[in-house]
């Protein structure tokens, strides 16, 4: 049958305006065994749906806390030339395995950024100010700094994504909750090489039954004033002053809050 210039079809019923209940939403309310849109929050990385955000958050915490750097991926060639610079006329050299970068949580992420505000809005408050201030004003005095710890599993390998929760994996521990407060003090070096002398070369002997193996985290660190003397920073922090949040000691950056350190790559490499 041809349909005429005159001939009308029958009107759909008019659509109801939206007014933001439920029963506008996507999913009908008579269907009320699936959960409404608002309800759900996918893993963008693998697909996987979870009922409240704080478990997605620990999910992906745990199971895409790592991406292995492939030969391409931007940031792989810097990451390697700043880890072998310090090697440079030295005995031994390093074999790097792979390469790393965490996927801090948001958590972590905020409370690092939370601090690098603190300490600039603390210098911006000095008056006059000084010179040595003039970096924390900037940046909080950030540097890029180099930590060595130890792993028990299979960290990276054939492209995991994910961390373990054995109680004495370090490097795992430090990537899902960040340094622990526990600490006396974080050790960052300026160079790979003298993180790696730093860091006591009898610990893989003694416990290779367990599978102990070093990395070496490459961290962003707010140093902030750097102070020359423990025991003054110490003494300031007593009395309730401001105290130095780090200490220069030749090489080394020790570092007494764990919220100033950002652990950004890790790099599993032999010696």
């Amino acid at each position: 049958m041809i349909l005429s210039d005159q001939t009308h079809l029958p009107e759909l019923p008019p659509r109801k305006k939206s007014t933001g209940s439920c029963e506008e939403s996507d999913i009908s309310t008579d269907h009320q065994f699936f959960p409404l849109r608002n309800d759900i929050f996918p893993c963008t990385a693998c697909g996987e749906v979870f009922q409240k955000p704080q478990l997605l958050e620990q999910h992906q915490a745990i199971k895409h806390a790592v991406t292995q750097l492939l030969d391409g991926d931007s940031g792989k060639n810097i990451v390697d030339i700043i880890f072998k610079t310090g090697w440079s006329c030295k005995e031994k050299s390093p074999e790097i395995r792979r390469i790393l970068k965490i996927h801090n949580s948001p958590k972590i992420l905020s409370r690092f950024e939370e601090y690098r505000e603190f300490v600039k809005a603390k210098a911006a408050r000095n008056s006059p100010i000084k010179r040595r201030d003039e970096r924390c004003i900037a940046d909080g005095n950030e540097l890029l700094r180099f930590y060595c710890s130890t792993f028990m599993c299979d960290l990276g390998l054939n492209r995991d994504s994910s961390i373990c929760n054995q109680q004495y994996c370090s490097v795992c521990g430090i990537i899902k909750s960040g340094f622990s407060p526990k600490m006396d003090g974080i050790s960052t070096l300026s160079t790979s090489w003298r993180a790696h002398m730093a860091f006591p070369e009898e610990i893989e002997e003694e416990f290779k039954f367990m599978n102990v193996k070093r990395a070496m985290l490459v961290c962003r660190v707010v140093a902030g004033r750097i102070g020359c003397d423990l025991e003054e920073d110490i003494d300031k922090q007593d009395r309730g002053g401001s105290g130095i949040h780090t200490r220069l000691d030749e090489e080394e950056l020790l570092v007494f809050n764990p919220r100033a350190v950002l652990p950004c790559f890790v790099i599993v490499y032999t010696v």
